[in-house]
């Protein structure tokens, strides 16, 4: 881990560094996740960061976009694939956990470099809660047929799949109280029993985000296949092909519905109320998949019926909105915080 401690300093940085050079995977000396300390860093949180590898030469290089690099972690993620933003995701389970690891492997063909390295919390900031519900996974849509080289009418589209559902947020209850001058948030959920762990320093607001997942999108359905053209040879007729349906659209996703909390508030952290911000929306649900266009018919020659106009798929069917959760009121009552910890 290589921090950066002024701004000015990482700006220097980011216009010295060899990004451009020749990367050798044999040699590397090390690599890191380099960001600056000097910004709100927390859980839950989204930091500006670029991943570096160092050479035996000394030449540091910006790999955060190389193909070479592969990122694994179970605490943080890249907002996109290109993006020098990372999010923070970790549930700590501790009061004394204050990093989020991070594997950076660089390969190329038969060589490997891997090593694990890590960002610190500062605790500043607004502390971000995250138990929304996960979102449903998209269907697939079809692919479009193509005309018929062989067979004379054209092939059927296939249908899009269906969206899947968002999970539901959980019902949870909150600690929280004031000590050596840090807020703690304890956090369970009543229905798995898992407990998180937060503390921060009350200098922004504390975010529960309780959403209930967004439905996933049907897939569309595929086009139908065109007929082949009739034909006329040596006095016979071939009649001309008809087209093929339209694949049906895939049905949307239902959205899930947001979570319940109920917060206890220590009354030595009574001024924390201020800063607590709830979000229990239920979520949205997916957009239906669009049917396939219809397949047209053969072209008929002088004399001949034509063919037969594919059918238009239908769209999917739409499922529901989430209901939104609740938040209890709040109760401010003392509590020995200790057995928490």
């Amino acid at each position: 881990m290589k921090l950066i401690s002024q701004l000015s300093i990482v700006i220097i940085i980011l216009s010295s560094c060899a990004s451009t050079t020749k990367l050798e995977v044999s040699e590397i000396r090390t690599a890191y996740i380099e960001y600056n300390p000097i910004t709100a860093i927390n859980f839950g949180n989204e930091i500006e960061a670029r991943v570096m590898v160092l050479m035996n030469d000394g030449t540091e290089i910006d790999v955060t976009n190389s193909r070479k690099l592969n990122l694994v972690s179970e605490d943080i993620v890249r907002s996109t694939s290109l993006s020098k933003k990372f999010k923070i995701i970790k549930h700590p389970t501790s009061f004394e956990d204050n990093t989020a690891n991070i594997q950076i492997t660089v390969t190329d063909k038969e060589e490997v470099f891997q090593i694990t390295d890590s960002v610190r919390m500062n605790f500043k900031g607004d502390l971000n809660i995250d138990a929304q519900g996960a979102n449903g996974f998209d269907g697939e849509s079809q692919n479009n047929r193509s005309d018929r080289l062989l067979l004379r009418d054209g092939k059927h589209g296939e249908n899009g799949t269906n969206g899947s559902d968002g999970q539901n947020s959980d019902v949870y209850e909150s600690k929280i109280w004031s000590e050596n001058g840090l807020t703690y948030v304890y956090v369970r959920n009543q229905r798995t029993n898992e407990i998180w762990r937060y503390k921060t320093l009350g200098e922004g607001k504390i975010n529960f985000n309780l959403q209930g997942g967004n439905g996933g999108n049907g897939g569309d359905g595929g086009d139908g296949g065109n007929g082949r053209d009739g034909a006329l040879s040596n006095g016979k007729y071939t009649r001309p092909g008809n087209g093929g349906d339209g694949g049906h659209g895939g049905n949307s996703g239902n959205g899930g519905n947001g979570g319940t909390v109920h917060i206890m508030i220590h009354p030595n952290n009574s001024q924390i109320e201020t800063k607590l911000m709830y979000f229990t929306d239920g979520g949205n649900r997916g957009n239906t998949g669009k049917g396939g266009k219809a397949g047209k018919p053969g072209t008929p020659v002088t004399g001949q019926t034509p063919g037969r106009m594919g059918r238009t798929g239908i769209s999917g069917r739409s499922g529901r909105n989430g209901v939104d959760g609740i938040v209890n009121p709040l109760s401010f009552t003392t509590f020995d915080f200790n057995q928490f910890k």
